[in-house]
């Protein structure tokens, strides 16, 4: 059954523990309207775990903290406290029994105690993780009614326009944290990180690494927000995104008029180039790229938390598509393209209106190996820069196979188009399972462009559930489809 109310408390391995925990204890089952006889029985079993969980599963002067949570379910308490420490087998622990002469022994007289007030008590070790007791205790009288009687009513309504709504950059710790505010109540804490650190988000405005924009009432409300942002500040690319508006304001024009000012402002910049990534669960975003003059050149299947789609289930994902547009003129350049992914990759350039030239092959004694990774455990997906010969791509199997080992579901691999190593190096990441996903242009040290593909670890994608705007993208999904089909769910 779920728990009506649950308290999570961690405490450390000390004499004053047990006291606390059986008072903190005490003082929700008098809110809860527990039965006296009950709570007694409990504070009991709460003293003689404990005191075992500390003898037994944890070193003296541990600094590990023990975590204990407290549910109350309408018919049962139920008590989880789980130590790091040391396996330990307690079926060990000491057995009581009944004393014969006054010269025996008491033993185990604390853990008979434990099983006689519990209804349940179990022991276990969780590997590498530590001891856990769990004890359950059946209630007499359901605690429902007590729980209704004492919500609390919500304490903040829902947001409504104050006066005239600006359209500004963020300025301000209060812009900062209201901005945070708006991101938790559409996403709670699952959107970009940036985003929910107020100061770590000014850092990066006063910097030039990031443009803010918000829409912000005379109430100081934020109802929406745009950005671009780039890697670091003297970046020459600046990506387009984390925008958002409120749901109750989406129909009210604010999401236009805050991608107008956030474009506006970008063109100003001096960048050499513009990106984003669309969610293709809706078109809408796409257009919106197409409409500021950025062309799909990539797609990047399951390439995000589904975060973004309304009805979404926890561990659905969703595929995003790579827009760019180049702002500055740039003479041709000599490419090392692979053989099977010409006609794609040459496409994708001419859409752009980049002129480019295919590169006589080299000597592959004349190539670097680098391989550079970058995780991003909150989104589980990592992201790998290579160029190189042999040796590289002997690094890039190694460490495919490290991050499928550790449950990677979604890689992106970029390999410089401009290194002469690129043909012999994406014939490698084939044969490791990658497919194409696309290029992107100045995007890799140097402001070399990228050939990208992708590597899925145990998971498919619905082909009927990805929404494409653009022709260049439908043509790229075609040639993924007929490249890697096993991506996709029949």
């Amino acid at each position: 059954m779920t728990a009506l109310y649950t308290a999570e408390i961690k405490v450390m391995r000390h004499a004053v523990t047990i006291g606390a925990v059986q008072r903190f204890f005490e003082a929700l089952c008098d809110g809860l309207q527990i039965p006296e006889k009950t709570r007694l029985e409990i504070e009991l079993a709460l003293e003689e775990g404990l005191t075992n969980l500390f003898q037994y599963a944890m070193p003296e002067g541990s600094g590990e903290p023990v975590g204990i949570t407290l549910e109350f379910r309408n018919d049962a308490v139920r008590i989880v406290a789980r130590a790091a420490g040391r396996p330990f087998d307690f079926q060990r622990l000491p057995e009581y029994r009944p004393l014969n002469s006054f010269d025996d022994q008491i033993g185990g007289l604390g853990n008979f105690l434990l099983h006689q007030v519990m209804d349940s008590v179990q022991w276990r070790y969780v590997e590498k993780e530590g001891q856990e007791l769990v004890m359950v205790k059946n209630l007499p009288v359901p605690i429902d009614a007590a729980l209704t009687g004492g919500a609390i009513a919500p304490g903040a309504e829902a947001p409504h326009v104050q006066g005239r709504i600006a359209y500004r950059l963020v300025e301000s710790d209060a812009d900062a944290l209201s901005l945070a505010a708006c991101a938790y109540d559409i996403y709670r804490y699952a959107y970009k990180d940036v985003i929910y650190y107020p100061r770590e988000l000014l850092s990066r405005v006063r910097s030039g690494q990031m443009r803010a924009w918000i829409a912000v009432d005379e109430g100081g409300t934020v109802l929406g927000h745009y950005a671009m942002i780039k890697k670091s500040p003297d970046d020459p690319q600046g990506e387009m995104g984390a925008a958002f508006v409120r749901p109750e304001f989406r129909k009210d024009g604010i999401f236009r008029s805050l991608a107008d000012v956030a474009h506006e402002d970008a063109l100003n910049r001096g960048l050499r180039g513009l990106y984003s990534l669309s969610v293709t669960n809706h078109t809408s975003t796409q257009k919106a790229s197409e409409k500021m003059g950025r062309i799909s050149v990539g797609i990047r299947l399951a390439s995000s938390p589904a975060i973004f789609v309304e009805g979404a289930k926890p561990g659905d994902r969703v595929t995003t598509v790579l827009n760019y547009r180049q702002l500055a003129d740039r003479p041709s350049r000599d490419l090392f393209i692979p053989g099977r992914y010409r006609a794609m990759v040459l496409g994708s350039y001419r859409c752009l209106g980049i002129s480019v030239a295919e590169a006589a092959s080299v000597a592959a004694a004349a190539v670097q190996d680098v391989v550079d990774c970058q995780r991003d455990p909150g989104w589980n997906r990592a992201l790998i820069n290579a160029c190189g010969g042999e040796g590289a791509a002997y690094k890039l199997r190694a460490l495919t196979e490290l991050l499928v080992e550790n449950g990677i579901v979604c890689i992106f691999l970029s390999i410089d188009l401009e290194d002469p190593g690129c043909p012999r190096l994406a014939e490698a990441a084939a044969q490791l399972g990658y497919f194409y996903s696309g290029i992107f242009p100045e995007s890799l040290p140097g402001g070399h462009d990228a050939l990208q593909f992708q590597h899925l670890n145990g998971i498919t994608v619905r082909p009927e559930e990805i929404l494409l705007h653009q022709e260049p993208s439908k043509e790229i999904m075609a040639f993924i489809r007929a490249e890697a089909p096993q991506v996709f769910a029949a």
